[in-house]
């Protein structure tokens, strides 16, 4: 992209590359280009951004990535609405409503993902479903409990903690998750504190971002502490943190897998594994998708009565136009007028 072209995001997503990138090697939003796209403000009047006589509106959805959006474009009386990526079975089942609310009816084209429609919802059709799963399991092992997760993916991380609470288990996460909450900075979510139910485990090897880490080093756990009463915390777990551990994982370790089953194929979570299987421990999947179900989607489409209906990001676009007669499934790279 050349320099000169502005970067669009939320604030939400600004702060979550920022963190990304000192942590994770994400990419750098670089300040001089970044420009902050406001969000709807529900019940008012629409804040509209305006990029070379474009207007667009920026709608929270429910997504696991945090801050996620659908945009409404806006121009010579067009109106088209962009899902981006969307669910309603995680925490905030209110604002994919209040969408349909707002624009049902209204919509000349919707742009609309479908990431899920070949894939059945599985053991865990919802976010509160992955919740009470790990409660179960909290309160039937008898042995340290270890949930994968993106630390960016704030709802997970409100499920598994939850958990914690409801078994009287305290969480452990590490510096990278700490820092996420203290730059979203939400007043529901909560921080880490010294003898309270968030503790944060600092990796021996890791980089160090200081005026991040500061505000948790009170609330600093270390792994003999888990050690010596292990069956009392359910802690974030990565390969790199398990091989913190130096082979002494506390006996009958059992990690949640709360991301797709897929990422388990991986060379660094198959070594995991085999640690854990040593430690006579094992891997059970905990994971309800960050993409809407095929009947979601297809009751959302129904609600907001869009003229035209364009699917993106499946391999199964066909499955809109066998429900839809007003879809139009477009091949990469093809123009439409409308």
């Amino acid at each position: 992209m050349p320099a000169s072209v502005p970067i669009y995001s939320t604030v939400a997503t600004s702060k979550m590359m920022f963190v990304g990138s000192l942590y994770a090697r994400g990419v750098t939003l670089r300040r001089e280009r970044w420009k902050a796209v406001p969000l709807a403000k529900w019940g008012d009047a629409f804040t509209k951004l305006r990029i070379r006589g474009v207007e667009v509106t920026a709608y929270p959805v429910d997504h696991s990535a945090y801050g996620g959006v659908a945009y409404l474009v806006e121009h010579g009386g067009k109106r088209l609405l962009y899902s981006g990526d969307l669910r309603f079975h995680g925490r905030k089942p209110g604002m994919h409503k209040r969408l349909i609310q707002n624009l049902r009816g209204t919509l000349d084209a919707t742009v609309i993902e479908g990431t899920n429609l070949g894939r059945a919802a599985g053991d865990f059709p919802s976010e509160l479903s992955v919740e009470e799963y790990a409660v179960k399991v909290a309160r039937s092992v008898n042995s340290l409990v270890m949930v994968a997760f993106s630390p960016q993916n704030l709802d997970r991380f409100v499920s598994f903690f939850r958990a914690a609470v409801r078994t009287g288990r305290t969480f452990v996460c590490d510096h990278y998750m700490a820092a996420v909450l203290y730059m979203i900075a939400e007043r529901s979510l909560p921080k880490p504190a010294a003898n309270g139910k968030l503790r944060v485990y600092f990796p021996r090897q890791r980089k160090r971002v200081e005026k991040l880490e500061l505000k948790a080093r009170a609330a600093a756990i270390t792994l003999d502490e888990i050690r010596a009463t292990p069956g009392k915390f359910i802690m974030l777990a990565r390969p790199s943190l398990i091989e913190e551990f130096e082979g002494r994982l506390p006996e009958r370790t059992r990690i949640l897998f709360g991301m797709w089953s897929g990422y388990r194929e991986k060379p660094d979570w198959r070594k995991t594994e085999a640690l854990i299987a040593a430690a006579s421990g094992d891997f059970q999947d905990c994971h309800a998708s960050g993409h809407a179900h095929r009947e979601d989607l297809f009751s959302f489409l129904t609600a907001l009565a869009p003229q035209i209906i364009i699917p993106i990001h499946t391999n199964l676009p066909r499955e809109f136009a066998s429900r839809f007669p007003n879809c139009i499934c477009l091949a990469d790279g093809q123009t439409l007028r409308v």
